[in-house]
């Protein structure tokens, strides 16, 4: 009997028949494992949503593991390609030595009943575990998770020395209706709620989340505030603030402000003295009050919180993921990866396809990395964790 150990391999195919789009890749897969999988995640296009479980049956059959995971998007990707408006399988097995895998769902969670009691979260995520490594969520998007995060983020944070445990995932995106998307947990398929994985053990899980925005002039301290409403910036009127910052702009920078709109970044830790990307959280501008000089933003925001205006653009995103992925090169080569992109960036931001899983590769030659286009991407951003829009979150394995 061969000696387990850590392993990867993944697989993608384009074709539009899904029988035989599931056999290629399950049997691409199953040649590289050698019998070993503990894990498979997989994502499927919207073209192949009503036969999702040819799917699971083809990767039980020739794969037989211990836990699946996965869900329909309007687009997967990888290794080195994301198919944009087209069929898509994409399966990505692991061998996890030492690792157990935990799946829950929102039944488990059972929220918002479960609001006032933190225990239920923390025992349906594992969370009291001493090896608790990381937690991978995904949701469907007529599902309730704004409120959710905060709630099963804190549950994860540790003490002030240790960081929180990493939580991370996507929002299925191939359906525009209550039930048109799928959710894969093992040998069941649902078509809305919440699902879950628990990794604990022997397994390093880090999150890179490339939020693709620049800050544009200078931290701001929020001096009036209504719930997702800025209302004063530096006791300003905050669409004062911003047009005062806007006489010095660049053409090409009010050109994206124009095309890509405008974006609010949140500091998340106010002990620094100096802010610059990475240290936000960053979201859309949603409304404009000109007669009371007032902004909304895609967030709540209070009194004595720092901001500062950002711009996005594709020359910005590509530097900021290539910034976030050169650091890995002073860490060991990762075993494989997982990637949630925003279904508004490939060949809607970038003029090239294939651009956030290339750019990867091209930093980690041959990681086995699988994902989709998202309706909203989940990563941390400090020690908390949030729901994002145009962002690329990862999430990159290492044996320990």
């Amino acid at each position: 009997m061969p000696t387990t150990s850590y392993r990867a391999a993944c697989h993608i195919s384009n074709l539009h028949d899904t029988d035989a789009a599931a056999h290629e890749v399950v049997t691409s897969v199953a040649s590289q494992m050698h019998g070993e999988t503990d894990l498979a995640v997989v994502f499927v296009s919207g073209h192949h949503t009503n036969r999702v479980d040819v799917v699971t049956s083809t990767i039980y059959d020739l794969l037989a593991p211990s836990t699946v995971i996965g869900c329909t998007g309007v687009s997967v990707a990888g290794n080195e390609h994301e198919l944009e408006d087209q069929p898509g399988i994409v399966v990505l097995a692991l061998s996890l030595p030492g690792v157990e895998l935990h799946t829950f769902t929102d039944s488990d969670i059972d929220w918002p009943r479960s609001k006032d009691d933190p225990e239920r979260l923390r025992a349906a995520m594992k969370a009291d575990h001493p090896d608790l490594r990381g937690v991978m969520l995904l949701a469907d998007p007529f599902t309730p998770i704004m409120g959710l995060l905060p709630a099963l983020s804190e549950v994860l944070e540790r003490s002030l020395d240790e960081p929180a445990v990493p939580m991370f995932g996507g929002i299925a995106s191939a359906g525009r209706q209550a039930g048109d998307n799928r959710l894969l947990r093992n040998d069941e398929i649902r078509n809305g709620g919440l699902i879950g994985l628990s990794f604990t053990g022997a397994v390093r899980i880090e999150t890179l989340v490339s939020q693709g925005c620049r800050p544009i002039g200078k931290p701001l301290i929020i001096t009036g505030a209504k719930r997702n409403v800025i209302e004063s910036l530096g006791g300003k009127p905050a669409m004062a603030a911003f047009q005062e910052l806007a006489v010095e702009l660049s053409d090409q920078e009010r050109e994206l402000i124009q095309d890509k709109g405008l974006f609010v970044g949140r500091v998340v830790s106010e002990y620094r003295e100096h802010f610059g990307r990475g240290d936000f959280l960053v979201r859309n501008v949603i409304g404009v009050d000109r007669d009371h000089g007032l902004l909304a933003v895609s967030d709540l925001v209070r009194v004595g919180q720092t901001v500062q205006f950002h711009v996005r653009d594709a020359q910005t995103a590509h530097e900021d993921l290539e910034m976030l992925l050169a650091a890995q090169q002073f860490d060991d080569a990762p075993l494989a990866g997982v990637l949630f992109t925003c279904n508004g960036r490939g060949t809607h931001l970038f003029n090239e396809p294939d651009h956030d899983v290339s750019t990867i590769r091209r930093a980690m030659p041959g990681l086995p990395i699988a994902g989709f286009s998202a309706a909203g991407e989940i990563g941390p951003v400090g020690n908390s964790t949030f729901l994002h829009g145009h962002t690329a979150s990862i999430a990159l394995f290492r044996g320990m």
